[in-house]
């Protein structure tokens, strides 16, 4: 790696280590502290989705014109350490609520929709298209191991210092993050008035991401594998805490090894993930297998039984699995998007991807909170998993037979005639 991809994966890597500790804290916060239910959870889940839905598809546009990506990465880690600092000195003082939560789930929400479309912005500043996919697996393969080592230490942490203390070093992470940034040489970007973006009206073309997905089949296929499982996923997120702090008892102390050995199968994902993209292979039969394989794999959760080593052992499996195969989608993802997408709506089709991810993800939210109170936790994860796995296997067929060929996406996206180019 370069100098600055190498200042870039040390401040993700840093960063990611540090939502590690917010993201096991919180729901040990609301779980154990503030006695939260099932709907609670969704609640505070679903202030974290409602900023996508709402930002979105402005923010999309106004990335497509951003031509100093490396600038709004800065101020967005400001803000969010901010945030992060604000609820550690409310849990401290004993003054936190579940408002307070949700309001961080809020404004997370919000940096995370900008940091999403303006991330892929920045890291085709930093390497080619051909290389996007190897330095996307870096960077991830880093993410993933520094969220393994999160996820060993921060239970110790909460246990010995509370969980104040695990939002701290979330927000230390924020400004590792902002240090590194700020290093990197500055770039020379392309005059914005040269971009097709800019010379659109700021709030014009917001409809172009979703022609990107509706314009090709396997764009739409692609699309609908991706929304039902977050649904699914939504859901079982909500009930995951109550699933392992109360049905299955794990203790606080080590909540976070639980999840430990997913973040070591991510990393192992990532790495293989680095060696199979290659300039000649085209990602899309790697996205839609690895993506239900993601599904399916999930399944071995709800069925943690027995003594306590055995039924972790059983959610260990269920998430290890998972990871591995949702690290290598999500690399093979990027260069789908990044190579199928005009360059100046390349944003637009992120927040696209966004906003109905996150419109899914709400929905999801609410559901499993309401089937969690309503057939207890153990049977909503079921039904929420086995779902989302009969809807993606009935829908790899038809994606491995679309993925063959794929019509000229500009062309499409701008209502002109498709010129079908074979892609392999």
């Amino acid at each position: 790696m370069g100098r600055d991809e190498t200042l870039y994966w040390w401040g993700q890597s840093t960063s990611a280590l540090g939502s590690v500790f917010t993201a096991v804290a919180l729901p040990i916060m609301a779980v154990v502290y503030l006695h939260a239910t099932p709907g609670q959870i969704a609640v505070i889940s679903a202030s974290s989705i409602v900023p996508a839905l709402l930002l979105g598809l402005p923010a999309g546009a106004l990335a497509d014109r951003i031509a100093r990506p490396r600038r709004t990465l800065i101020l967005l880690d400001t803000v969010s350490a901010l945030a992060v600092a604000a609820v550690a000195v409310g849990l401290a003082t004993h003054t936190a609520t579940l408002a307070w939560l949700a309001a961080l789930g809020l404004i997370d929400g919000a940096v995370t929709v900008l940091i999403e479309v303006v991330y892929f912005l920045h890291l085709r500043q930093l390497v080619s298209t051909d290389g996007l996919g190897p330095a996307r697996a870096r960077l991830q393969a880093g993410q993933y191991g520094a969220g393994f080592a999160g996820r060993l230490l921060v239970g110790p942490v909460i246990v010995l210092f509370g969980p104040a203390a695990a939002l701290a070093v979330d927000v230390v992470s924020y400004l590792v993050s902002v240090m590194a940034l700020m290093s990197m040489r500055p770039i020379a970007d392309a005059t914005p008035g040269h971009s097709p973006a800019a010379k659109e009206h700021p709030l014009s073309g917001l409809t172009a991401g979703a022609r990107y997905f509706l314009a090709d089949r396997f764009h739409r296929i692609l699309l609908a594998m991706i929304v039902v499982p977050v649904v699914a996923g939504s859901g079982a997120g909500v009930l995951i805490a109550p699933f392992l702090l109360r049905v299955v008892r794990v203790p606080t102390s080590v909540y976070g090894l639980v999840f430990a050995v997913g973040g070591l199968a991510g990393l192992a994902g990532s790495a293989v993930a680095a060696r199979w993209f290659t300039p000649d292979r085209d990602p899309r039969r790697i996205v839609t297998l690895t993506f239900a394989a993601t599904v399916v794999c999930g399944l071995p959760v709800p069925l943690a039984l027995g003594p306590l080593p055995v039924a972790m052992g059983c959610v260990a499996l269920g998430m290890a699995l998972p990871a591995f195969f949702g690290a290598i989608a999500n690399v093979a993802l990027g260069p789908v998007i990044v190579g199928d997408a005009p360059e100046h709506i390349v944003g637009r089709v992120v927040a696209m991807l966004q906003v109905l991810a996150g419109a899914g993800g709400l929905a999801g939210t609410f559901l499993g909170g309401w089937l969690g109170d309503s057939i207890g936790v153990r049977t909503a994860m079921w039904t929420l998993g086995g779902t989302a796995a009969v809807f993606v296997l009935l829908a790899l067929p038809m994606a491995l037979s679309s993925d063959r060929r794929a019509p000229d996406t500009e062309a499409a996206v701008n209502g002109d005639s498709v010129l079908a180019r074979t892609t392999g």
